[in-house]
């Protein structure tokens, strides 16, 4: 099975991530009519990554503790590339390469860029 496999959050940003990059078994709540995928990028209901940004291809190094995702959100208008390294079997860190178009709302309003790299813990 493959570590980058699951969902993962963040306790700082409220990111979450959905993968599955053996299979493209996940559906997209909302987008059901793309078909099952490897995966997306949302955030928690209070903590909200503003809209959903969707796996559209992935890069694992030759020795399976790095891989290169890449995201386009809901709307297709922005894209972001993800660095994902492994640092054990919960834990992966999160690097936007190429600078961050990911954003959250923050105070009901504004639009705020969420940080370029952050740690991923695996949820139960």
């Amino acid at each position: 099975a493959c570590i980058f496999n699951g969902e993962f959050e963040s306790e700082q940003t409220g990111l979450r991530l959905h993968l599955n990059l053996n299979e493209e078994v996940i559906d997209i709540p909302g987008m059901s009519f793309l078909g099952a995928t490897n995966g997306y990028l949302d955030g928690k209901t209070n903590n909200h990554v503003y809209g959903v940004w969707m796996l559209l291809k992935f890069e694992l190094n030759e020795d399976g503790d790095k891989v290169k995702l890449r995201f386009s959100n809901d709307i297709g208008s922005d894209s972001q590339d993800v660095l994902l390294t492994r640092i054990d079997d919960n834990t992966l860190k999160y690097e936007a390469i190429g600078g961050n178009s990911i954003r959250k709302v923050e105070g009901g309003r504004k639009l705020v860029k969420i940080p370029s790299s952050m740690i991923l813990k695996r949820k139960e």
